[in-house]
């Protein structure tokens, strides 16, 4: 009878994923985004037989994508409210003359409504808040390595 000797597995459920569910994150996403804050990534590292590197790497992929998503002019043309061709028209326009707002050139050319308007910003302010939710779980996952780091200074005083 052979027996394998694993070390450091540690299975984790019940993950609060409200934060990054919306973003498309995944659990594990989440956790080697974690241990890369915290310091506790080594070469043998695997999170569900997965690279953390990699996984890092796609978790700060998808949050640059999300914050790509919160203007104004992506998020009328993603819920079809207004063409690709109509944006890029009205940021032409809005280049040209840089006091006008992206709104009100794509109601003056009858891209959309106020209402349209209104709606899609109320959308943005939704996804802002969900990125600010995430920025706030990095800061706190900075403060713990700080504090993970500075216990190992006073354990290696002592």
């Amino acid at each position: 009878m052979v027996f394998e000797h694993v070390e450091n597995i540690v299975t984790i459920t019940g993950i609060n994923m409200d934060t990054f569910t919306p973003l498309g994150i995944t659990p594990a996403e989440v956790m080697a985004n974690a241990l890369r804050e915290s310091g506790l990534i080594t070469g043998a590292t695997r999170i569900d037989d997965q690279s953390p590197v990699d996984l890092c790497s796609s978790f700060l992929e998808k949050k640059s994508n999300y914050q790509q998503l919160t203007k104004l002019g992506n998020i009328l043309v993603k819920n079809k409210v207004i063409t690709l061709q109509q944006l890029k028209d009205a940021l032409a326009e809005q280049s040209r003359d840089p006091s006008k707002k992206l709104g009100n050139i794509l109601i003056e050319n009858g891209a959309c409504t106020g209402q349209d308007i209104e709606k899609c910003i109320k959308s943005q302010n939704r996804i802002r808040d969900d990125i600010k939710k995430l920025d706030e779980y990095e800061d706190k996952i900075s403060l713990l390595r700080k504090r993970i780091s500075s216990g190992k200074n006073i354990r290696d005083k002592l």
